[in-house]
């Protein structure tokens, strides 16, 4: 199938709606984030911008998201160019190697599962230093090795505030169940290619489902 900006567009639009049913959780999250006064927040690894968007409308302040995936960065320009309202969020196409380190200029930090692929110590280390003193760092991080994560966060000048935690049951009644039932519709049968990653997760979590278990990590790094 060639892919067309229509059918990728049609994609990643599937993929954001089955995404939302997990934004109460990072509302949850975001309960515990310290009040700041128009912050400087900054989305590493936003992909299309769900939570971005859900930000936007629930926080004042700037946001930026960074991600190498241009194409996903192109549809979040393309909801934030046909949305009803004027949204503030600036889009960057950076890999993570390219932010610079130790800049400290950024109220809130949100990394959703990318310290998952950069690695959470090394990911961890170089995000927070682009964090002010006394900004929060939000991580939505995979559940393994949580007690050693919990010791490395305190071993760098980091208090944690809180965590919410989603067990296997949760990703499938609020994320793959949805991402299923699309997926199979007759209507979406020539997207179908296109989810090839998609339909290998949820083939994973039918044989395992304890590897999806996940959490939020609500960081406030030290004056």
């Amino acid at each position: 199938m060639a892919v067309t900006e229509n059918t990728e567009y049609s994609y990643y639009s599937i993929k954001d709606r089955c995404r939302a049913g997990l934004l109460k959780y990072l509302d949850q999250a975001f309960n515990i984030v310290p009040d700041y006064s128009d912050p400087k927040i900054l989305d590493i690894g936003s992909g299309t911008g769900v939570p971005a968007l859900w930000l936007a409308g629930h926080l004042s302040g700037s946001i930026t998201c960074i991600d190498s995936d241009a194409r996903a960065l192109g549809f979040l320009q393309h909801k934030i160019s046909t949305a009803a309202k004027i949204i503030s969020i600036e889009s960057r196409n950076l890999s993570f190697d390219d932010l610079p380190e130790g800049v400290e200029s950024y109220d809130i930090l949100l990394a959703e599962g990318f310290l998952n692929v950069v690695g959470f110590r090394a990911g961890f280390v170089k995000c927070a230093g682009l964090l002010k003193p006394g900004g929060c760092f939000v991580i939505h991080d995979e559940y393994r090795d949580h007690n050693d994560k919990v010791a490395f966060i305190a071993e760098n000048r980091c208090t944690l505030a809180g965590t919410i935690y989603l067990d296997e049951t949760i990703w499938w009644n609020d994320y793959y169940l949805q991402l299923e039932a699309e997926i199979a519709k007759p209507e979406n049968l020539q997207l179908r290619p296109m989810f090839g990653s998609e339909i290998r997760e949820i083939s994973q979590y039918r044989e395992n489902p304890a590897l999806f278990r996940s959490i939020y990590y609500i960081v406030v790094k030290s004056l």
